[in-house]
């Protein structure tokens, strides 16, 4: 096999300018999203991943607003009090943690259209869970029809543009459930209903059952996680748990690996993981065809290409 040459300086040039558009990047989207979506004129959300962040937050301001009129005595299929709702999504819009988080899933969304569209990649059956559910290992088939399920159930809701209170992951349950009580401030008979409401909503929730939690366990399930950073072997799913695995962070973060911006940070974390330079730019010519990635890279070490990645603080 022939190895590819030492970085050049060129070489080096691009890296270095590609981690710093991906710091660049970084912090900048936290302050814009939430511009964006707090902004009252609708009009402004011609993309569809604003769209579909605005009307994820809708729905669970909506979702919380419902509960606490339950908790009240109001009867099923109860129509919220608009104000409540506006309150809920107005407060939902101001955590920078959820507001990122819910900015992930509508990218993931758009990456699994994308997918579909221009390689012929199932959303919800991708060929390595197709491959997991026939898999001798019992453990792997079982976590491999569980995500199935879990996945065909995120993708009708992204066609709604909703995101279900119970598929939460924890930490974002909570910030759901603090936002219960913040609405209710000095109002006893809200904060009462805040309680009830958040003790209804807690026994629903388990978060073993969540697609997130599915994912990783059928990632922890594979032999390699090499695997499942394959993005037209794993789905856009897999794909992106098995990258924040390799990353070390929120799943969020891996989400926007996805953007031109972070293209230079995205071969490095494929890197980082072990994968050889030809699988780093096939990888990353997924997503950006365009993208010419230095043949030298696959020259880096695994350990050369975190450290790199660390000294940026660009995770990896």
């Amino acid at each position: 096999m022939q190895h590819p040459a030492p970085l050049s300086h060129e070489d080096d040039a691009w890296l270095a300018a590609g981690l710093a558009r991906a710091g660049a990047a970084l912090d900048s989207t936290a302050p814009i999203l939430r511009h964006l979506v707090l902004q009252e004129e609708r009009a402004v959300f011609g993309d569809t991943v604003i769209a579909h962040v605005r009307g994820m937050i809708d729905d669970v301001a909506r979702q919380l607003a419902v509960a606490q009129a339950q908790a009240g005595g109001a009867g099923e299929g109860i129509e919220p009090d608009i104000d409540e709702v506006a309150g809920f999504a107005s407060l939902l819009s101001a955590n920078g943690a959820f507001l990122a988080a819910v900015h992930g899933q509508a990218l993931e969304w758009q990456l699994a259209c994308r997918l579909e569209q221009d390689h012929g990649v199932d959303m919800v059956v991708a060929p390595l869970v197709e491959a997991a559910i026939a898999a001798q290992d019992g453990d792997r088939s079982a976590a491999a029809m569980a995500t199935l399920v879990a996945q065909a159930r995120f993708c009708q809701a992204q066609r709604r543009m909703q995101l279900p209170l119970d598929e939460l992951p924890q930490d974002l349950l909570r910030i759901a459930l603090v936002t219960l009580h913040a609405r209710a401030q000095d109002d006893a008979e809200a904060q009462s209903r805040a309680i009830i409401a958040e003790r209804s909503l807690r026994l629903r929730f388990d978060a073993e059952r969540g697609r997130l939690a599915l994912l990783r366990r059928l990632v922890d399930t594979l032999p390699d996680l090499a695997l499942a950073l394959d993005p037209l072997h794993a789905g856009p799913a897999l794909f992106l748990t098995a990258l924040a695995r390799a990353m070390g962070a929120p799943r969020e973060d891996a989400a926007l690996l996805t953007a031109p911006s972070h293209l230079a940070r995205l071969a490095l974390v494929l890197r980082a993981a072990g994968l050889d330079g030809d699988a780093v730019r096939g990888h990353v010519a997924v997503f950006h065809p365009e993208a010419l990635v230095p043949a030298a890279v696959g020259a880096l070490s695994p350990q050369d290409a975190a450290e790199r990645l660390a000294h940026a603080r660009l995770g990896g």
